[in-house]
């Protein structure tokens, strides 16, 4: 018989998964057959080499695009997401999606009843209360907005704890990266507010800064949810435009 017949027979000695039969068959080849006893030796010698190596384990993209093509293959089904994990998703999206309507009804980008006040001449009572009730106003709506804020991201929390983390470290690392640079920008914007509360400029990098924030956490969801169906080719959108 010829040495390919054997091919399979070595690799699975190799692996110690040959049955007694076949392996005895083996054995009498190997008597004669100087290139498949070399090739035996020489896996034997990288399974010994692969045993002494430290566990490795690959990040989450690998297991996706496993996952991805078994399924291609028909060889696996989909997993069917848990009742409280899609409530929780659904729950934060749709806050996430309120919040980001809320903020361009409030704060449209061409607010005109909070123009910059024009130059008067001496000002009377009224519109200093006119000017009083515009800035408590601004304060009231912001307030709104970030309680909104807070209640989307604790959902948006929730969600991500249902399962043992579906980002990998690197992609957690971008869009932690994008969040903090978010932040800071809100910072700064609600600072220059406290010292100006009718500055134009301060208020539409507030906005900009805060729609931005939805936006990152929409695409974080979006990306969760790829990953959990182990669509890779989606997961790279999302996370391309994440970085944009």
């Amino acid at each position: 018989m010829h040495c390919i017949h054997y091919r399979d027979a070595i690799q699975e000695t190799a692996d110690s998964t040959l049955g007694p039969i076949r392996r005895a068959e083996l054995q009498t080849h190997l008597d004669h057959c100087e290139a498949c006893r070399a090739l035996a030796a020489d896996l034997r010698k990288i399974r010994e080499a692969a045993a002494t190596l430290d566990h490795q384990a690959p990040p989450a993209h690998v297991w996706m695009q496993i996952a991805g093509r078994l399924r291609l293959e028909g060889r696996v089904t989909s997993p069917t997401p848990r009742p409280r994990q899609y409530a929780l998703l659904a729950l934060a999206a749709g806050l996430l999606l309120s919040v980001g309507a809320s903020l361009w009804v409030l704060f449209p980008r061409d607010h005109s009843s909070t123009s910059p006040v024009q130059a008067q001449g001496p000002a009377d009572a009224g519109g200093n209360a006119e000017r009083g009730t515009t800035v408590q106003s601004i304060t009231d709506d912001l307030r709104v907005a970030e309680q909104h804020y807070q209640s989307a991201i604790t959902k948006l929390e929730q969600a991500a704890q249902t399962d043992d983390g579906p980002i990998d470290p690197q992609t957690a690392a971008v869009l932690q990266k994008n969040l903090v640079v978010i932040d800071q920008a809100i910072a700064e914007s609600r600072t220059a507010l406290q010292t100006e509360p009718q500055s134009r400029p301060a208020r539409d990098s507030l906005f900009d800064a805060l729609r931005r924030k939805v936006t990152l956490l929409q695409d974080t969801i979006a990306l969760m949810n790829e990953m959990r169906k182990g669509n890779s080719a989606g997961a790279a959108q999302v996370v391309d435009g994440s970085k944009s």
